[in-house]
């Protein structure tokens, strides 16, 4: 039934704009032309090819803008500050810029004790295995590099199991 409606509607606006196209003014010229869409979209287009043109000039400074901000901060070795400051509700925020409405707390981070996991890493289903991408390039990362993170956390994991086993081979043995 609605669909029957929408239908109807559609049809009735298709035909009432058609119709524009036909019934005339009282100085004889039809109320659409197509050369009234010609104009308009002529005029349409400059504006939107200048929009675009200021758009596309606006983001290449901001392109730049960042590029030297990067660039500035190429000494991986460096430390990274950082700002700190809590809210009204007790929550810690941090940002690269101080905030302008509380206190800011400089904070001075080493990046040698940085660890940054990929999401592919994480890992909320205990019983589901974690995947990690296999056609990376090797990092130059070390011990810091996800692959290997994933690694020693999957060792330890069975560590802590082989510790259990014993564990239980000990206590049975003390009840013997």
């Amino acid at each position: 039934m609605i669909k029957r409606f929408c239908y109807l509607a559609v049809m009735l606006l298709l035909t009432s704009v058609a119709l524009l196209f036909y019934i005339k003014k009282p100085d004889g010229k039809p109320y659409l032309e197509l050369s009234m869409f010609e104009r308009y979209s002529e005029k349409v287009s400059g504006d939107v090819s200048d929009f675009a043109s200021q758009g596309a000039d606006t983001l290449t400074s901001q392109a730049k803008k960042l590029t030297e901000k990067l660039s500035l901060s190429k000494n991986a070795d460096a430390p990274v500050v950082v700002y700190k400051w809590q809210d009204e509700h007790g929550q810690w925020h941090y940002a690269d810029t101080p905030h302008p409405n509380y206190v800011s707390t400089t904070v001075t981070l080493d990046p040698n004790d940085i660890t940054v996991l990929p999401a592919e890493t994480f890992q909320a289903d205990e019983k589901q295995a974690a995947t990690v991408k296999t056609d990376e390039v090797p990092s130059v990362l070390g011990v810091y590099d996800p692959k290997n993170v994933q690694k020693m956390m999957q060792d330890a994991e069975q560590v802590k199991q082989l510790m259990e086993q014993r564990n239980k081979q000990l206590e049975q043995q003390l009840k013997e």
